[in-house]
C-alpha cells in the first residue's frame, strides 16, 4: 500500500501527512517516555562524563552541531527551503571547540577522552534531549549536516526526510562498511517504508551490538580494505593485561632503571634517554565521503646506548635501512643472516651491555601505559623507514607496535624485511590472548640467549 501511494504524485503530500500525524500521536510519546527515563536513570553518567571533560580541559563540554531535521514544506525546488535545522547536542571530543569531527579520527584532532567517549558512543547522550525538544526521534534516519545535503541532495532522497532523524537507525545497525550517502538514504528509506513495531524493537537490540563493533573502528572500512578483523573483547583484555604488566613493570624494575640511567650518565655525556619518532598503528580517516589510511606516529622511549650525535647516528641508520630495504645485506650462505657491524663505533661500552639484554627497551614501559605500544605486536619501526616500504609492506602498521613480537621470537634482529613483514602478519592474522602469553614467554630466552642483538 505505501509502495503504491509513493508512486503515485498526486498522494505523495497525503502520504507525508499521514506519516507526520503517526509520528506524532504514538512515537511522539514514546520518545518523550524514554527519552525522560533515560535522562534520569543516566544522569549520573552524563554528569561524570561532563565533569571529566571539564577536568581535561578549559573548552566547553558540549558541542551543538547545525543538522537537517524533518522535511516541512514537501514538493519546494530549494532544499534549504524546506528542511527544517535544529542544533544537535555532542559532549565535545575534539581539541578544538565548535569542529565538527568525524567518526574516524586521527590522533592529533582528539582528545583521548573524546576517542573513548565515540568508541562507546557515550558522546550522542545529549542527544537525547533533541529527542525531548522534538528535534530527534529514537528511531529514525541520523541527521546530517547541511552542508552534506547541499553537496549531496538529489529528489530520490526526498522520503528519507519524512520523519524526524534518530539517535539510531536501521543504517547504524546493519552497515559493514562507512558506506556511501546513497546507500544510506536506500536503507533510511526502506526503514520508511517497513517500519512497524518489530522492526524498531529489533534495531534497538541491534544498536548494542554495533556500540561494541564501534570499539573497533575498522568495521567503518569497507571489507576489500580490511585486512586485521578486529576483537573488541580481546583488545579490551589485552589492554588492561598492557596496563597491569606495565605498570608492575615500572615499579618492580624502578631500581635497575635508575642504575641503568646512572651508569650511562657516567659512561658518556648526553640524555639519558633516547627518544626518537616511530611509525605507530595506522588509522582511518573518513572526510568529505572517502575513507583514507592515516599512518600515525609517537615518540618512543629508549634508554640511549650511542655517543650523544643524533644527526650523524641517524644518518649512519637510514643509509643501512635503506641497504636491509633493498636487500643489500643479507648473507649469501643463510638468508636468515643480516650483516650487521661486529663494533659499532657509534654504541657506548654501556650501550653494548643494554642492547645485548634489551635494557634499554626499558622506558618502552611508560608508552605502553600511554596506549601507543602494547607488549606484543609488531616492533615500532622509524618513520623513516615506512618510507621505504613498499605498499604491500605497510601491512604490518594496522596493529598496535609492541615491545617484544612473534618476529623478535622468531628472528629477532634477523632475516629480511620480507620475512619481517611476513612474521608480523602471522601474528595479526592468528593472534590470541594464548598466543600473546607465548610470545612473552618465548621473549625470555631469546633476551637471555642474547640471539640477534648486536
Amino acid at each position: 500500500m505505501r509502495r503504491a501511494i509513493l508512486n503515485d504524485a498526486p498522494n505523495r503530500l497525503e502520504f507525508f501527512q499521514h506519516l507526520a500525524s503517526y509520528d506524532f500521536s504514538v512515537r511522539r510519546i514514546i520518545d518523550l517516555m524514554v527519552a525522560s527515563i533515560v535522562l534520569v536513570v543516566l544522569s549520573p553518567v552524563i554528569a561524570l562524563v561532563a565533569l571529566a571533560i571539564h577536568l581535561t580541559s578549559d573548552e566547553p563540554v558540549l558541542t551543538r552541531e547545525k543538522r537537517v531535521g524533518k522535511c516541512l514544506k514537501p514538493g519546494l525546488n530549494d532544499p534549504s527551503n524546506r528542511m527544517a535545522t535544529f542544533e544537535m547536542i555532542r559532549f565535545r571530543t575534539s581539541r578544538v571547540p565548535g569542529e565538527r569531527m568525524p567518526r574516524l579520527l586521527v590522533r592529533e584532532q582528539s582528545t583521548r577522552l573524546g576517542r573513548w567517549l565515540q568508541k562507546t558512543s557515550l558522546d550522542e547522550l545529549p542527544q537525547f534531549v533533541n529527542v525531548f525538544k522534538g528535534d530527534m526521534s529514537l528511531i529514525g534516519p541520523r541527521p546530517i549536516p547541511a552542508d552534506t545535503l547541499e553537496r549531496d541532495y538529489e529528489a530520490i532522497y526526498e522520503q528519507r526526510f519524512s520523519i524526524r532523524p534518530g539517535i539510531t537507525g536501521l543504517w547504524q545497525v546493519s552497515r559493514d562498511h562507512i558506506g556511501t550517502f546513497r546507500e544510506m538514504a536506500a536503507v533510511d528509506i526502506h526503514y520508511i517504508q517497513n517500519r512497524i513495531l518489530m522492526l524498531d524493537l529489533w534495531i534497538i537490540l541491534r544498536t548494542f551490538v554495533a556500540v561494541v563493533r564501534r570499539s573497533s573502528i575498522q568495521h567503518w572500512v569497507h571489507k576489500s580494505i580490511i585486512r586485521v578483523r578486529e576483537n573488541p573483547l580481546y583488545n579490551l583484555v589485552k589492554r588492561l593485561m598492557d596496563i597491569a604488566l606495565a605498570g608492575v613493570g615500572l615499579i618492580v624494575l624502578s631500581p635497575v632503571m635508575l642504575l641503568v640511567a646512572m651508569l650511562i650518565r657516567l659512561d658518556s655525556p648526553g640524555p639519558v634517554i633516547y627518544v626518537q619518532q616511530r611509525a605507530g598503528k595506522r588509522t582511518f580517516l573518513f572526510s568529505q565521503g572517502k575513507t583514507d589510511l592515516v599512518n600515525t606516529h609517537f615518540k618512543i622511549y629508549k634508554f640511549r646506548t650511542m655517543y650523544h650525535a643524533p644527526s650523524n647516528n641517524e644518518a649512519v641508520h637510514k643509509r643501512w635501512i635503506k641497504d636491509w630495504v633493498n636487500g643489500k645485506l643479507n648473507k649469501t650462505d643463510n638468508p636468515q643472516e643480516v650483516i650487521k657491524p661486529n663494533h659499532d663505533p657509534r654504541v657506548t661500552r654501556v650501550g653494548r651491555i643494554l642492547r645485548a639484554t634489551s635494557l634499554d627497551e626499558l622506558p618502552q614501559l611508560i608508552n605502553i601505559l600511554k596506549g601507543e605500544m602494547s607488549l606484543v605486536g609488531p616492533r615500532p619501526v622509524p618513520v623513516y623507514e615506512v618510507e621505504a616500504y613498499d605498499e604491500a609492506y605497510l601491512a604490518r602498521l594496522d596493529a598496535i607496535p609492541g615491545l617484544t613480537g612473534w618476529w623478535q621470537v622468531n628472528l629477532r634482529g634477523r632475516g629480511t624485511l620480507d620475512q619481517m613483514v611476513e612474521l608480523d602478519l602471522e601474528y595479526m592474522t592468528k593472534r590470541s590472548l594464548w598466543l600473546d602469553i607465548k610470545i612473552l614467554l618465548l621473549t625470555i630466552p631469546a633476551v637471555i640467549f642474547g640471539r640477534g642483538a648486536k
